[in-house]
């Protein structure tokens, strides 16, 4: 009852606080118009033809759909909206909820449609149920989730990471995403075991030299503290999070990529406090990033998923948001703060990896 109750709360606050914006706040003011040319642009990519793989391509310009962007690219559009109250946002999230029940997971049809393991869509509808007040959306997430573990290599976390690691995906950001799937499904069992998992900084797995490196720090810190994590894995999100700011560049984002910044802001955001003040200065570097039509480039191509993505995180940097409560506020992190994994100083916004 008390993890319910708790969930409530947070659900209560992150609708409540997502729109407000401090006046006078000239970054929050440079942020606000930019959310909207995003949100308007990622509307504008989406397709109509609801019939076929997913609502947005792969990238522009490419005939590549995937189905497994269609909740993590909708959930731009729905904080946006959440943000900024445009109704266009939320017809857009409404049609692609359509299709995430129309066509994926236990509605999967023919050999377009399979059966899915998007915990993305699940997040989405959940949001999308808190946001509409349409508990439909809800109980639909909760369907769908249970049918993903249905399958075995998705049936326990223990699972997934024995998968993961048969394959050499090293990729705690997608066990992140299910833990939060399975914490809004009621699936606390679930989610305890990937909690653990995230919680784990001494493997070397997911937290070595990775492609996910910046993801993985970002994904698991927003997972634990979000999913109410935080206070029995205290140290382990704190060092999670000195990794993370190492790696954040004052005039560069996360290593100049657009994806890596955005999660990186969102679990900045996340823990609140002394860690705003960073998220609120990789926010400034991604607004300015983005091109003419609304989109941001990654590596020369824009796709639509880090689009929405970019959206969530300067969402998510207008408004309040949650803290971790031993986290005291202040404009930056004090001497006090250690890299707990390998006894020295973050490096803040140097635009390189440190020495590790």
């Amino acid at each position: 009852m008390k993890r319910a109750w708790m969930f409530s709360l947070a659900l209560f606050l992150a609708v409540a606080f997502s729109g407000n914006v401090l006046a006078g706040n000239i970054g929050k003011k440079a942020r606000k118009p930019a959310i909207r040319v995003a949100s308007e642009r990622i509307v504008d990519l989406q397709r109509t033809d609801l019939d076929w793989e997913g609502t947005w391509y792969w990238y522009v310009g490419s005939t590549y759909n995937a189905t497994n962007l269609t909740g993590v690219t909708a959930l731009g559009l729905l904080e946006a909206y959440l943000d900024d109250k445009d109704p266009v946002c939320l017809d857009a999230a409404v049609k692609a909820a359509e299709f995430i029940q129309t066509h994926l997971g236990a509605g999967a049809t023919g050999i377009q449609h399979h059966v899915r393991t998007t915990a993305p869509d699940v997040v989405f509808l959940h949001h999308l149920a808190q946001a509409t007040g349409n508990q439909l959306y809800a109980d639909r997430a909760v369907q769908e989730w249970f049918n993903i573990t249905s399958f075995v290599d998705f049936a326990t976390p223990g699972n997934m990471d024995a998968l993961f690691r048969s394959i050499n995906r090293a990729s705690i950001w997608d066990i992140a995403f299910f833990l939060e799937a399975a914490y809004l499904s009621g699936d606390f069992d679930w989610a305890d075991g990937a909690a653990a998992i995230l919680a784990d900084t001494e493997d070397d797995f997911y937290y070595g030299d990775t492609g996910w490196y910046a993801l993985n720090l970002a994904g698991a810190i927003r997972a634990l503290v979000g999913c109410g994590y935080a206070d029995l894995y205290y140290d382990q999100v704190i060092e999670l999070l000195y990794d993370l700011i190492a790696v954040a560049g004052k005039g560069n984002g996360v290593d100049g990529y657009i994806q890596d910044t955005a999660y990186a802001i969102m679990a900045m955001k996340m823990v609140g406090g002394a860690a705003t003040g960073y998220a609120n200065n990789l926010a400034k570097w991604l607004s300015s990033q983005m091109d003419e039509n609304g989109g941001w480039l990654e590596v020369g191509y824009e796709y639509p998923e880090i689009n929405g993505e970019a959206v969530r995180a300067m969402t998510a940097t207008i408004g309040q948001n949650f803290s971790i409560g031993r986290i005291k506020s202040s404009g930056k992190l004090n001497s006090s703060w250690r890299r707990a994994k390998y006894g020295k100083p973050a490096i803040p916004f140097n635009g390189e990896w440190g020495e590790r």
